[in-house]
């Protein structure tokens, strides 16, 4: 039996493929149609999927659109557009699809699952008891309170593109703490007072988008924390786009930590069909085949300091993991600069160190489990020295932690080589277009970087 699970319409389109219930396929629209965080699955998608494994017998929509009209009419907005689609669809629950992308993906018998977003239908922030597969909602906030709509407000009073740049804007947050307190407390007594930021929120007089930014970034992490202290277990898998924020994540060390690889929307396009546990991987995409080229990528290392590198099934998600990665040696002091150039992206953004589990104590503070880059630790005084590259402005670095092959043995032969067992690691990808997925999309990103690409 063939099935899909599928997202689309709002933004992140995904397209996830089953086969007698295994997961064999699941790739975010954009790195199809080459439109950044792309809505729409585009026919080159479907095409795909249909030649490789066959037309579905039942595909799974990850949301309820009847409920979700009826709220979009309580808020007073339009009437949705007619989402066709080339199969019927059966309509999910919005934060019941991430929940179970988020359980069914981890390690955990009994938990509890966190969803923060923007907005499901009503839902903004849901918790979850689940025991043995069992699901129990604890608690809900209902639209309009809702710290992803806030976040994303302020993601466009600061200058950058709502549900798109709020990594932009994390990553901005760190370039200045030093904001106006009143500007704080104006902006804080609109959350507290329950105003709405769906339609978005008016900052005139206050101008810098950093110190935008770092208000936005610290009432995120006060109301987050609030959220967090009053979860009492020991296992926690956190989904939904604020599970993105890769900084306020750091506050869950006292929780046995899991977040998948695309706790966003795309992720739902597998939990709106998914239940029953599989192994987590975000290695889903699609395959551009080949061994492994790690002699291949240390030499190139050892000439040019960068290289890209596209090979195996590209990831799920939003964070290149080793198969779509330029990866740079991050001993060269300016390395961060030279990135930056090829990437066209602003300077203060921050670049992520891919290393071995076993040897990121050595480099960085505590923090909770990162296969998937979604949380930051602090750079050791020694790290921040050495590798300046992949430590942010606020003494911070996007760890990957690797335990699976073929990376393993990358950094192991890197370690060999140089005595450290890190690379910069980023996304295969020039500022505002989608990751590299296919073959030529490799060539394309060759031609114009003048990067090699293995």
């Amino acid at each position: 039996m063939i099935k899909w699970g599928t997202t689309f319409g709002s933004h992140d389109g995904a397209l996830a493929v089953f086969v007698d219930d295994e997961l064999v396929f699941a790739s975010d629209a954009e790195r199809w149609s080459r439109k950044k965080n792309d809505p729409i699955i585009p026919g080159r998608l479907i095409e795909f999927a249909e030649n490789k494994w066959g037309v579905p017998e039942t595909v799974y929509f990850y949301e309820d659109l009847n409920l979700k009209e009826k709220r979009r009419k309580f808020a007073g907005q339009k009437p949705l557009d007619d989402l066709n689609f080339k199969y019927p669809v059966i309509y999910c629950n919005h934060h019941e699809s991430h929940a179970r992308y988020g359980y069914y993906t981890s390690p955990f018998i009994d938990c509890t699952v966190l969803v923060i977003d923007a907005i499901g239908e009503w839902n903004t922030m849901t918790q979850w008891k689940v025991k043995d597969g069992d699901f129990t909602l604890i608690e809900k906030w209902d639209y309009p309170k809702s710290l992803g709509l806030f976040y994303s407000a302020m993601t466009q009073a600061a200058g950058w593109k709502p549900n798109e740049e709020e990594y932009i804007l994390m990553g901005a947050s760190a370039v200045t703490q030093n904001y106006n307190i009143h500007d704080y407390q104006y902006i804080k007594s609109m959350w507290d007072n329950n105003k709405s930021f769906h339609q978005g929120i008016d900052l005139e007089g206050l101008t810098d988008e950093f110190e935008i930014a770092a208000i936005a970034q610290d009432i995120y992490e006060e109301e987050f924390q609030k959220i967090i202290d009053k979860i009492d277990d020991e296992n926690l898998v956190f989904v939904g786009g604020c599970a993105l924020n890769v900084s306020a994540n750091r506050f869950l060390t006292k929780f046995n930590t899991f977040i998948p690889c695309n706790p966003g929307d795309g992720g739902s396009a597998i939990g709106c069909a998914l239940n029953h546990k599989i192994e987590s991987s975000a290695y889903l995409g699609y395959d551009i085949f080949g061994n492994y080229p790690v002699t291949e990528i240390i030499k190139e290392l050892k000439k040019n300091e960068i290289v890209g590198v596209a090979k195996g099934k590209a990831e799920f998600g939003p964070r290149a993991l080793g198969n779509r990665s330029l990866l740079a040696d991050p001993s060269v002091l300016d390395m961060k600069d030279k990135v930056n150039k090829v990437k066209g992206r602003e300077e203060f953004r921050p670049f992520a160190p891919m290393i071995l589990k076993e040897d990121s104590d050595k480099y960085f503070e505590k923090g909770i489990s990162s296969p998937y880059m979604n949380t930051v630790r602090k750079a050791k005084i020694d790290t921040w020295h050495k590798y300046p590259c992949i430590v942010h402005l606020d003494g911070t670095s996007r760890v990957q932690e690797v335990t699976e092959e073929p990376h393993r043995t990358l950094l192991e032969e890197w370690k060999k080589e140089t005595g450290c067992s890190m690379l910069l690691n980023t996304s295969l990808n020039i500022k505002g277009e989608p990751i590299v997925n296919t073959e030529q999309d490799a060539k394309n990103f060759e031609l114009k970087t003048g990067i090699t690409v293995l």
